[in-house]
């Protein structure tokens, strides 16, 4: 099987896979991500789609020479202005034109080139799962000593609970029907998290296959969302609870509600006010027990947590 780069089709022919990245200020990695793609063998069409969000370095010069190379691969998307991580998520998944969208952030890059093949081949065969998912390996650029996996050591399903809670992979690992977008019209604009908004959006149409197999890894650079939002920005994720629950009206939103409010206080990299504190704990303790006892482990988790901030 031919690898991307070297593949030979009709123009004419319909795209089966959209590869979806955002990139902004990625220069050092984005050649990486993108060659990972290129490398891909598929005996299928692949398009990636580049959502250029107004950078300030060369990101946007590397993007538009890879174009130049691949133009019937490689479509870059230049906003007049940056739009922010999740408008331009937005833009850059309405427009890929494939049956299926796969995600990769410009600082990560796939590390097998049978990952695609692997993850359509299952989903073609069966038609109840919605999207798929597998392990990826974690480096850290200010640790180079540490290196660790990231999901599940066994290959397993996952279901809608399974997906309002930590993250089970990576997103550069993701897969899914872009029938699922295009039928809930994509996530909502006003939110921090678009994998928080993403992931159970995609559950609710079938089940998540997961593999065992590392085939990405996940840079933890510096350039990430987790390295500089801050609670006020993560409150915003609270928007995505009546969007869901339009979509399925049995969505667990109590359950994902105690999850939201758990990451608020535990995830941004400013200090929190205590009101702000008190009031987001109080919150994830109450909604928690619409799944007694099994929040019994992140009520534990997330008492320590607050009891840490107010020392």
């Amino acid at each position: 099987m031919n690898k991307l780069k070297d593949l030979k089709y009709d123009i004419d022919s319909p795209v089966k896979v959209s590869v979806a990245m955002i990139a902004y200020n990625v220069e050092k990695y984005i050649e990486e991500a993108i060659e990972s793609v290129l490398n891909q063998r598929v005996d299928f069409r692949v398009e990636l789609v580049i959502g250029e969000d107004c950078s300030t370095d060369n990101t946007l010069l590397i993007a538009l020479t890879y174009q130049e190379k691949y133009p019937d691969i490689i479509k870059v998307l230049r906003p007049e202005r940056n739009q922010g991580l999740t408008p331009n998520c937005i833009a850059t998944i309405n427009s890929c034109s494939g049956e299926y969208v796969a995600l990769l952030d410009s600082d990560d890059f796939w590390t097998n080139d049978n990952k695609l093949n692997l993850q359509i081949d299952f989903l073609d065969k069966n038609e109840t799962y919605a999207g798929s998912g597998h392990q990826s390996f974690k480096i850290y650029d200010d640790r180079p000593e540490i290196n660790e996996l990231f999901g599940a050591l066994e290959s397993k399903d996952y279901v809608l609970n399974d997906m309002i809670t930590h993250r089970k992979f990576h997103t550069s690992s993701f897969v899914f029907r872009k029938s699922i977008w295009d039928k809930t019209g994509g996530i909502p604009s006003d939110i921090s998290s678009n994998e928080r908004a993403l992931f159970p959006m995609v559950a609710i149409f079938g089940k998540i296959k997961y593999f065992k197999e590392n085939m990405c890894v996940y840079r933890f650079s510096g350039f990430g969302l987790s390295s500089r939002i801050d609670y006020k920005e993560l409150e915003t994720d609270l928007n995505m609870l009546p969007w869901l629950k339009d979509i399925d009206a049995s969505f667990p939103t109590a359950k994902f509600k105690s999850f939201l409010h758990l990451c608020i206080y535990t995830y941004g990299v400013s200090k929190i006010p205590f009101s702000s504190l008190l009031k987001h704990y109080t919150l994830f303790v109450w909604n928690s027990f619409a799944y007694f006892p099994k929040n019994m482990g992140d009520l534990k988790w997330g008492t320590i947590d607050f009891v840490k901030r107010l020392i």
